[in-house]
């Protein structure tokens, strides 16, 4: 039994020393958490059970009964969260969910500490300590079974989904991890019911997981602890074989050599500590050298590797030789399968494979390198997207391509190479000859060589396009060189052409009469463009019919126009796309070419005639080119040239569809101009006669209103001694009738008053009689004088003043009080209910009155012209209908001379009115 006791100790070592190996490693991975966890909980459950095995004491021996069903239930609950999280995760976990799975653990805790559902008592047999289960017992193995069931279909779901490595990973967890689970719960879980005998069974077979799971860490980097377990088994031999070394000299000196004595053990552990001393470091380098040998017999001296890297690449400057020594090389001293390059020249893909296999890399795939810009290794890609399970479905999509395509390639590892922030190239990396993963040592190295390959193939990839660019340019030189003899052919010709139509266009610029311009234009058709000559015609007003208006005129084209015995431009075209080519060109608005005159002039014109007429100017095209002015077609050119059609250049067209142009552009400009001039004659002769009619209607206005002025003043006496009872007692009903005309007499007097004002201001002759005046007074009378007026329509008029004193002003009293009566009267006859406020303030240069009312408003888009003459508010006619537009302008007038200014606010109707005007402050020293 001594011995079982001993096995069980060193399993339970085992199992907790690969728990805290694999915790210590990555204490921030879920993985390595639960599966440390999972390890560490069985070594405490095979401690549990050496201690009830080991512990004579009934009592105690219940205490570690108690504790290792409780670590093997929590083993299964460790268990089912290291299948979600292993190899990667698929589900969301959250805090709800880790407490629900929790509750049955609580419940065999509940059971076990107590009550005596799940065992009752320990008894002793002739074999050893028997354990009767009770009745909860039963829940404990279907709780058991069930969380360890549920992980074995959470890793088979993941099997189908996972990549080649994962799988991997997978199978050999799965194997070691079913085969302690399924032979430890035959012996612990299910043959309890019937024998407890061999219970210590269990943890044995804890050994088969950490054997195959050891495996899959030495050749698959489970968990990134291979160097660590490696390392930590070999010094664990090397300080076994220390120690042995150490026991067995003290062994053999006591035996043999007679150390026997205190003082000879003592001068023994001085001599082997001096050895130890001496020879533990070389002993542990020899160590290392022979265990690197056995071990690490394909480790990789990257240095070394480096410096050959380095030397083909300062060594080559051809891209292909390059690329493919440098595949190779790396291929073969990092004992990779194939190494492919991918050189991006002028945005297009340049395989340089390792090996005959081809690399197929989509667009895609080369963004997304490009966006990473950092070295993916394939393994660790799949793991992020399986701890992703939260990703949109368009960006898992994206990468399930990159990695379908990365399989397809056998590609382990993507190294994007940049430079300048710009993708240079690829590395494709296979997997390695041994099997092995990736290490930290493997991307370091590549970290540190990825900047030199960058840097050499961007000048590679220079030098390259330098030798293609001089061949181009050798051949660009070549072509150019034969080129230019035929362009300098048509560079004269089309210098001609140019200084052609800059004559023409320098000549119709000087020309303002329409017949004469186009005559210029047709005539130039010959002698500056060098055809036979042209035909314009223009469309009738009729916008029916078009007819010939200008031929080209000169010693060849004189003779055969008196073929047609009349005059050209008497012959009348209909405009019917069937009538003939010119019209269909007007029609279309498109160019039209034919060999016959015919086609285009018949009818009207008789085929014969037109066909002598051709021939005798010996004309083989006739090219017909509509004439546009403003967006409409207005007529045609036709070109009458002596070359076939296959001889006649684009030049040739392009110079007549821009003589075509400037045509419609003289048309359009010339007829402006006719226009303008019979508009400018007619406004000439419409200005003399509104000066001649503006000067007799101030002059009548002057005249009038002295005539009506002398009478009225007249009539306003006789009214006002009438009513002051001079010519006998007036009754109260006639009275208010005398009142009434006075009233009337007064408003024509002052209505006499604004148009002499009026006249006096358009004729110069307003006179100013300017003194220092105190205005408080004057606005008192004011609002004194208009307050019956503002009372009857049961208004408020208000006087307010900033100052104390107001100063002074050089003013013309009568003219001031004029425009204050017609702003203040303006506003109660516009206001019909709330207030009219005149408000004064000062400073030290001016004073600023303010008349401001809550009546019907002004449009905002009126005020400024309100001062005009004869111009009223829209609107105001139906409130007051006597305005006469004048008051305001007058106003405006007398402020002005006064060095002031005046304006009107308002925010629109119904929201009331302000106008103001400021005055200077009268000093002694102006």
């Amino acid at each position: 039994m001594i011995n079982i006791n001993i096995l069980l100790f060193i399993v339970g070592l085992l199992n907790l020393s690969l728990g805290l190996i694999v915790w210590v490693k990555n204490k921030k991975s879920p993985v390595n958490i639960w599966y440390s966890l999972v390890v560490i909980s069985g070594a405490l459950w095979t401690f549990g059970i050496l201690g009830f095995l080991y512990i004579d004491n009934l009592e105690i021996a219940k205490h570690f009964v108690r504790f290792y069903y409780l670590i093997a239930a929590l083993i299964a609950y460790e268990f089912l969260f290291f299948a979600i999280y292993f190899p990667f995760k698929r589900i969301k976990i959250n805090f709800l969910f880790r407490f629900i799975t929790f509750i049955p653990v609580l419940f065999i805790i509940y059971f076990l500490y107590f009550t005596d559902y799940h065992f009752s008592q320990i008894i002793l047999m002739d074999w050893g300590k028997n354990v009767i289960l009770g009745s909860a017992y039963i829940y404990y193995v279907i709780y058991f079974t069930l969380y360890i069931v549920a992980s074995f279909i959470i890793w088979l779901i993941k099997y189908h989904k996972a990549d080649k490595i994962s799988r991997l990973k997978l199978k050999y967890v799965f194997i070691g991890t079913s085969s302690a689970l399924l032979f430890g719960s035959f012996f612990n879980l299910f043959l309890p019911f019937f024998n407890y005998r061999y219970v210590w069974a269990g943890p044995f077979f804890t050994v088969i997981m950490f054997g195959f799971i050891f495996y899959a860490i030495i050749k698959y980097r489970l968990m990134n602890i291979r160097l660590v377990i490696t390392r930590s088994i070999l010094y664990g031999i090397l300080v076994g074989a220390v120690a042995s070394f150490f026991a067995l000299s003290v062994f053999i000196a006591g035996n043999y050599l007679g150390a026997h004595t205190r003082t000879g053990k003592i001068l023994v552990y001085i001599f082997n500590s001096i050895i130890l001393v001496l020879f533990l470091d070389p002993v542990k380098k020899v160590w290392a050298k022979v265990t690197d040998a056995i071990f690490y017999k394909d480790k990789i001296n990257y240095q070394n590797v480096l410096q050959k890297a380095s030397s083909v690449i300062a060594g080559e400057i051809n891209l292909e030789s390059l690329s493919s020594e440098l595949s190779i090389l790396l291929s073969k001293e990092l004992k990779i399968k194939n190494i492919s390059i991918v050189v991006l020249v002028n945005n297009h893909l340049h395989y340089i494979n390792g090996s005959s296999k081809k690399i197929n890399l989509s667009k895609e795939s080369i963004d997304y390198l490009n966006k990473c810009k950092d070295i993916i290794i394939l393994e660790e890609l799949i793991m992020k997207r399986g701890e992703h399970s939260d990703w949109e479905d368009l960006e898992r999509d994206k990468l399930d391509r990159f990695i379908d395509e990365a399989e397809k390639n056998k590609a382990e590892m993507y190294i994007p190479v940049i430079e300048d922030n710009k993708l240079n190239s690829i590395l494709i990396i296979s997997s390695k000859n041994s099997g092995d993963l990736y290490s930290e040592e493997d991307i370091n190295f590549f970290k540190v060589l990825v900047p030199q390959i960058a840097t050499s193939i961007e000048k590679s990839k220079l030098y390259e396009e330098v030798e293609q660019l001089n061949i181009e340019l050798q051949s660009k030189v070549k072509e150019k060189t034969k080129s230019l003899k035929y362009a300098n052919i048509g560079l004269e010709k089309r210098n001609k052409f140019l200084s052609g139509m800059q004559s023409i266009i320098n000549k119709l610029s000087r020309i303002l009469d329409l017949n004469k311009g186009i005559q210029l234009v047709v005539d130039s058709i010959s002698s500056e463009l060098g055809y036979v000559g042209g035909v314009l015609s223009f469309v009738n007003k009729d916008r029916e019919t078009f007819s010939a208006v200008a031929l080209t005129e000169n010693k060849i084209t004189k003779p055969v126009i008196q073929l047609l015995k009349k005059d050209p431009k008497s012959f009348v075209a209909q405009l019917d796309n069937k009538y003939n080519l010119g019209a269909k060109v007007i029609l279309d608005n498109q160019m039209h070419s034919s060999p016959k005159m015919s086609d285009f002039f018949c009818p009207p014109v008789d085929n014969n005639i037109i066909n002598q007429i051709q021939s005798n100017l010996n004309i083989q095209t006739i090219i017909g080119v509509p004439i546009v002015s403003e967006g409409k077609v207005i007529g045609l050119i036709h070109y009458l040239l002596k070359e076939k059609k296959d001889n006649i250049s684009s030049l040739d067209i392009e110079t007549m569809i821009s003589l075509a142009d400037q045509v419609g552009i003289i048309y359009r400009n010339l007829r402006l101009y006719d226009n303008l001039q019979t508009i400018n004659k007619e406004l000439q002769e419409a200005n003399v006669n509104l000066r001649t009619l503006d000067k007799t209607k101030s002059e009548f206005l002057s005249i009038a209103s002295h005539q009506l002025r002398t009478p009225v003043s007249a009539i306003k006496g006789y009214l006002s001694m009438i009513m002051d009872g001079d010519f006998g007692k007036v009754s109260i009903k006639l009275k208010k009738v005398i009142n009434d005309l006075f009233d009337s007499s007064s408003r024509l007097a002052r209505l006499i008053d604004i148009f002499l004002n009026v006249s006096r201001i358009e004729s110069g002759r307003l006179k100013l009689d300017k003194q220092p005046l105190d205005i408080d007074p004057l606005i008192k009378s004011v609002v004194s004088e208009l307050s019956n007026q503002a009372n009857s329509k049961k208004l408020k008029l208000e006087y307010t003043q900033s100052c104390k004193k107001l100063p002074l002003i050089l003013a013309d009293s009568d003219k001031i009080r004029d425009v204050l009566l017609n702003l203040v009267d303006n506003a109660i006859k516009y206001t019909q209910k709330g207030k009219i406020t005149l408000t004064v303030t000062c400073s030290r240069k001016i004073l600023n009155f303010q008349v401001k009312d809550t009546g019907i408003g002004i449009d905002p888009s009126e005020v400024k012209t309100l001062f005009r003459k004869f111009v009223r508010g829209s609107g105001v006619s139906q409130v007051h209908t006597g305005g006469s537009g004048l008051g305001l302008f007058i106003a405006q007038k007398i402020i002005k001379e006064h060095g002031g200014k005046i304006w009107a606010e308002s925010k629109g109707g119904g929201k009331g009115s302000l106008f103001q005007f400021t005055l200077p402050v009268y000093t002694e020293n102006k």
